[in-house]
């Protein structure tokens, strides 16, 4: 069992019960964060903070009283009906839209819900949690809480507001609104509309750049946020306003194998930045900026080794550098760099949508989706492989990545609403492959369970530089 997930929806469940009690409000789960989940209190009052405090004790009052969380198994038709009849509706549609003639309900003190995880036996095995207000009703729930700082991350919340917003607009506010634009066959212009506002915000990105006469840009983020395809359309946007890019690769300075420290299991760890020749990188840089030559190294990964056998390059006025990579935001890549020459990109997939308001479509997962789908294509590594490495990668991620979030100029969000829609359609079968004794194989049922929920779309709508393609194969920018 995922015990981090089932507990967060044992205590997802908890807080909803306690809001209705305490409060007589429903509660909407908007999306996660890197330290909680960020909600809604679905009422017409402010919430105040004594009232946060009234529903903390009462959660606390539940998780005592260890009482059990039971599943109990129903018709569709008989969940359907209880969902309409308490309003409901999305739960109701999601339900519709899975053909199965049952479905499995979670009962805790007469209240039944469901989530797309295990969720605990009984609300004593909940972990200390914390519930942060944000105002005008908004919240972060930080589940498993161990005493950290909250840090509340503005430019990301912002990030989830404005593609919310637009997504409201189009009058989609769960995934059945999504699935109703595939059924009528008007999704190919819903691709166009959202791949407009992917677009527009890079081309944004590209004209601030050019503005403040910038020499290094910095693209960082975690696993799979698209990175790659990213700085080479904003390389693109970058020439159509008269600036020649250099791109560099922070991949390609990866250590020798023997030089790369292993990680607390005896792996070697390729997540942290001292896997990275960073003094070379400063070198190169420090060289190109001081208009020398340089030969810029290319990682062989099936040897881990560095050649260095391409063209030298020279940087002219007009050029401008794009380095990408994992660790682009860590101020040590760029230690020593005068800021005025410096620009920080932040690269990450950040979903506004809902599955139903306690369900919410995890940023985290559909990383995890595009990954598997691309270590499948361009290196023939399976689904279990994909998710057996999965949580070295979170953890690298954690140490290496999030605590620089704040570090950076602009956030570029590279989610599609529609994207699982299309994952789906080449992750599924890969999912499939996980075998019940594998330990993985609870983790590969919660994303088909979840997959479920969408209706699948054919990526012949996809443009060739669509940030997808990085994944799926036939992008423009690569030979996949």
């Amino acid at each position: 069992m995922d015990n981090s997930k089932s507990e967060k929806a044992g205590l997802k469940f908890l807080f909803i019960i306690a809001a209705k009690e305490v409060l007589n409000c429903d509660v909407k789960f908007c999306h996660s964060l890197d330290i909680g989940m960020r909600g809604q209190f679905i009422s017409k009052r402010k919430i105040t903070s004594n009232d946060i405090n009234i529903l903390d004790k009462k959660i606390r009052s539940y998780i005592k009283q260890e009482f059990p969380i039971l599943k109990i198994t129903v018709s569709s038709k008989d969940a359907i009906n209880y969902y309409n009849r308490y309003n409901e509706f999305e739960k109701a549609e999601s339900i519709e839209n899975v053909i199965n003639d049952t479905v499995t309900l979670n009962e805790l003190l007469g209240q039944y819900n469901y989530f797309f995880s295990n969720i605990v036996e009984n609300t004593k095995l909940v972990k200390d949690f914390r519930i942060i207000n944000l105002g005008n009703n908004n919240f972060v729930l930080v589940d498993n809480y161990i005493g950290k700082d909250f840090i509340n991350k503005k430019n990301i919340l912002n990030e989830f507001n404005k593609y919310n917003e637009w997504i409201n607009l189009q009058n989609i506010h769960f995934v059945s609104d999504l699935n109703k634009i595939i059924s009528l066959g008007e999704i190919e212009n819903f691709i166009k509309k959202n791949d407009i506002i992917i677009d527009e915000a890079i081309m944004k990105v590209a004209e601030e750049i050019f503005r403040l006469k910038k020499k290094v840009v910095f693209l960082g983020g975690p696993s799979s946020s698209g990175k790659t395809t990213t700085a080479r359309k904003l390389g693109l946007y970058l020439n159509a306003l008269g600036k020649k890019t250099i791109k560099i690769s922070l991949d390609d300075y990866y250590k020798e194998l023997d030089e790369i420290l292993p990680d607390e299991t005896g792996k070697k760890d390729f997540e942290s930045l001292k896997a990275i020749d960073v003094n070379l990188f400063r070198k190169h840089l420090n060289d190109l900026l001081n208009g020398k030559e340089v030969i810029l190294p290319k990682y062989v990964f099936q040897k881990y080794t560095k050649t260095f056998d391409s063209d030298p390059i020279k940087l002219t006025e007009d050029d401008i550098i794009l380095v990408e990579g994992l660790h682009g935001l860590n101020g040590e890549v760029s230690k020593n760099l005068d800021k005025r020459y410096k620009y920080k990109v932040y690269v990450s997939p950040f979903t506004p949508l809902t599955i139903d308001r306690h369900n919410y479509v995890s940023t985290t997962e559909v990383r995890l989706m595009r990954r598997i789908v691309r270590d499948n294509r361009t290196r023939g590594v399976n689904a279990e492989k994909t998710l057996e490495s999965w949580n070295l990668v979170r953890k690298g991620e954690e140490e290496n990545i999030f605590p620089y979030t704040d570090e950076a100029d602009v956030i570029l969000n590279t989610a599609y609403i529609y994207e699982i829609g299309v994952l789906k359609v080449y992750v599924e079968p890969l999912l499939y492959t996980v075998k019940m004794d594998s330990p993985y194989y609870t983790m590969a049922r919660r994303l088909l369970d979840s997959l479920k929920n969408f209706f699948p779309i054919s990526s012949e709508y996809l443009a060739s530089d669509n940030v997808l393609r990085e994944f799926i194969g036939k992008s423009e920018f690569n030979e996949g």
